[in-house]
């Protein structure tokens, strides 16, 4: 990966965990003085605009690119009236020429499909790399899924300026309640066809919650946790500790299909589930021979873990088997159909 392209994930990291924190109370403000500010209704207005200062923040601390704000465009643009314009780039990146490097645009809530097709536009136009940082209060998969459409639509707007380009492109979307980062890079080749495969890959049906990467950004320290998490926990089981779920593949019990694992401090349960049978209830144990979720995890009899997203949360792992007889298979698909050490999901080693 260029040194620039791992920068700007960094970068994401660093601005998601600012957010992450700056919601978390909206009564303390962050530690860069920042608050989402009340509405009059006494609700908080979330924009683009505080992840753009938070953006600026990082590149003025970090001191490794010249960066500017509202940057004129080199190319004109005719999105109002009947005059081509420079339009503006929310904020851009430069090398040590002042060469742009990157042109980053911010949005926020699941906007219209024109509002995301005009600054498409403009990256795809303006012959740099690009990223675009997208800000939502929750993460569902309505949600993700209605956004994703909206970017195929947008694209499917734009023929022209997408046929030739040899661009790479992040996309990051971050969910605020959910403290979820979702990101994919897309790497346009300059050959038409190429380029509407990567963008059909980018914002499929399935997308972002199971073919991008995802990154939970880490609750505060304390007693603070994410909205879901709270959410679940007035009905969870008694039991102290954190709670954690995930698909996991056991050889040694199914050698075909995930299960379903779930967390708490030092106990856990497996759940097994029926895939031809969806509406029956999982089948659900422990291993007498580790008896414990650290002795689970010391075992190394897990092959894979894929961490459950915050969606999945919102569904009774007994009562709702058909939901999770359908993730399941999702996610057997990916494993069976990809190489054996890249799932094309999130993966992760045991936690």
């Amino acid at each position: 990966m260029l040194p620039l392209h791992q920068y700007l994930q960094e970068l994401c990291d660093k601005v998601c965990d600012d957010l992450a924190r700056v919601h978390a109370s909206e009564q303390d403000p962050g530690h860069q003085g920042l608050i989402f500010p009340p509405k009059r209704d006494f609700s908080i207005r979330i924009s683009e605009q505080e992840a753009k200062l938070l953006f600026a923040h990082h590149l003025i601390l970090d001191k490794r690119y010249l960066f500017s704000v509202e940057t004129p465009t080199i190319e004109t643009y005719q999105q109002k009236g009947t005059t081509p314009i420079s339009a503006r780039v929310d904020l851009t990146l430069y090398h040590p020429d002042r060469k742009p490097a990157v042109h980053v645009e911010l949005k926020a809530h699941n906007c219209t499909v024109e509002a995301i097709r005009k600054d498409v536009e403009k990256l795809l136009r303006e012959n740099t790399d690009g990223m675009w940082f997208h800000t939502l209060r929750t993460g569902d998969l309505t949600t993700l899924r209605a956004l994703v459409s909206k970017f195929r639509s947008a694209f499917a707007l734009l023929p022209e300026c997408l046929r030739t380009n040899q661009r790479s492109f992040l996309f990051a979307f971050f969910a605020l309640e959910q403290r979820v980062l979702h990101w994919h890079w897309m790497n346009l080749s300059g050959e038409g066809d190429a380029n509407n495969i990567a963008v059909a890959n980018t914002f499929s049906d399935d997308s972002p919650i199971y073919t991008w990467n995802q990154k939970q950004i880490p609750a505060e320290l304390g007693n603070e946790q994410p909205a879901f998490a709270r959410i679940v926990r007035t009905a969870a089981a008694t039991g102290k500790g954190r709670r954690e779920a995930f698909f996991v593949f056991i050889p040694t019990i199914s050698t075909d299909s995930a299960l379903h694992l779930s967390i708490r401090g030092g106990s856990y349960r497996l759940r097994q589930y029926d895939v031809n049978q969806p509406g029956k209830r999982p089948r659900a144990f422990s291993l007498p021979e580790h008896r414990t979720s650290e002795a689970l995890r010391e075992s190394h009899i897990v092959e894979y873990w894929i961490p459950v997203t915050p969606d999945d949360y919102a569904h009774n792992i007994d009562d709702e088997p058909a939901y999770w007889v359908a993730r399941i298979q999702v996610i057997n698909r990916r494993r069976n159909t990809a190489p054996r050490d890249a799932v094309g999901v999130a993966q992760i080693s045991p936690p």
